[in-house]
């Protein structure tokens, strides 16, 4: 393998590496996204008023009601 070859295919090898870490940290920020809004749904559901949710989820009315929980 000639050093060019070598360094295309480290090249290669590092976008591989970096778009796994991305992905991981997307599925992760997802998830994440995806419990405080179920904990939203839950706490509407027990009385919670929809200003207090909003403040401790930080989600807006509009995110909300995007997600099916208005």
């Amino acid at each position: 393998m000639t050093t060019a070859e070598r360094l295309i295919s480290e090249g290669i090898q590092q976008g591989i590496e970096q778009g796994i870490e991305r992905g991981i940290k997307k599925g992760i920020k997802q998830g994440v996204e995806k419990g405080k809004l179920e904990d939203a749904g839950e706490m509407l559901k027990k009385g919670i008023d929809l200003k207090t949710v909003l403040e401790i989820t930080g989600f807006s009315e509009k995110t909300l009601k995007e997600n099916g929980i208005l």
